[in-house]
C-alpha cells in the first residue's frame, strides 16, 4: 500500500546521521509507493538545496519511490477542515494538509512528529526509533 510522508520522513531518510533515518528508509522500503506534497517535499529539500545537494537528494526520494502530489482544492478544503477540528500550535495547516492527503487517497500516513492530535479518521503512524 501506498503511505503519504511528511517532511519530517523525507528529511529522515536524507540524513544518515538522523535519528529516525533508518526506520525511515524502511518503511518507504516496505510500502508499494511514497506520496509527499509538493509543499513538503519542497521543505525536505531545503537543507540539500543550501548544501549544493539537490541533485543527489532528489535522486535518492527517486530511487525510494517518492512521487511529488499537487496540494489540491480537495486536499486543501479537507486540510481545513481538519486544522478547524484539530488545529493548535503543535498541527499547523501544513501537517494538517499532509494527514487531509493521506485521507483523500486512502493511505497511511507516516510521520515521527509525536504531537500530532488523534484523529480517529485517519491512519496515522508515528515511527519509533526503537
Amino acid at each position: 500500500m501506498t503511505i503519504v510522508v511528511d517532511a519530517n520522513i523525507a528529511i529522515a531518510v536524507l540524513d544518515p546521521q538522523h535519528s529516525f533515518h533508518r526506520v525511515a528508509v524502511r518503511r518507504c522500503l516496505e510500502s508499494e509507493g511514497v506520496a509527499i506534497l509538493n509543499i513538503t517535499h519542497a521543505e525536505a529539500l531545503i537543507y540539500p538545496s543550501q548544501q549544493g545537494k539537490l541533485d543527489e537528494a532528489t535522486a535518492v526520494l527517486d530511487q525510494l519511490g517518492f512521487e511529488v502530489e499537487v496540494l489540491d482544492n480537495a486536499v486543501a478544503d479537507r486540510a481545513r477542515e481538519l486544522r478547524a477540528v484539530y488545529g493548535n500550535r503543535n498541527f499547523p495547516m501544513v501537517d494538517a494538509a499532509v494527514v487531509a492527503l493521506g485521507l483523500e487517497r486512502s493511505c497511511a500516513v507516516v510521520t515521527c512528529d509525536t504531537k500530532w492530535p488523534d484523529i480517529d479518521e485517519a491512519d496515522i503512524q508515528v515511527l519509533a526509533t526503537r
